[in-house]
């Protein structure tokens, strides 16, 4: 078992509907998907979401969507409160397949440190992602 995992999972996450696994284009031009950020065992503050493709090799989260559209612009999480977002993507430059949403802790700017401390110094921000299969549209043609 990794062990590294599990704190993730109690962390900020986001509600995705879990029946709704496919998402398909609207009528227009961008891929909307409504959801609810709430906080779970991580610390309150501003939190931030994006949209990601699939990393083929891997089929984790590869490289950041370009153009997506997150409401509210900024997110801030308290505990016992749940904040509805809405993530809009643009559909034009997607191919059908895997599509990852993540929700990730904001980092903080460095401050600096009056006694030097010495060592290598690292910093974690949990992530929570969340992927969904994107499905071409039907056409009228094709329900017929």
């Amino acid at each position: 078992m990794n062990w590294f995992i599990f704190p993730s999972l109690l962390a900020a996450a986001l509600s995705l509907n879990p029946n709704a696994k496919n998402v398909s284009p609207g009528l227009g031009s961008r891929i909307v998907i409504r959801t609810e950020a709430l906080l779970g065992s991580s610390d309150p503050g501003e939190y931030e979401v994006g949209a990601f493709r699939n990393n083929e090799k891997k089929n984790v989260p590869g490289e950041k969507i370009n153009d997506v559209k997150i409401t509210p612009s900024k997110l801030f999480l308290r505990e016992g409160r749940k904040r509805n977002v809405v993530i809009s993507i643009p559909s034009d430059s997607l191919q059908p397949g895997p599509l990852w949403i993540c929700l990730s802790e904001k980092p903080k700017p460095k401050k600096e440190s009056v006694v030097p401390i010495s060592g290598p110094q690292f910093n974690i921000y949990v992530r929570s992602c969340y992927q969904r299969i994107l499905q071409p549209r039907k056409s009228l043609l094709q329900l017929q």
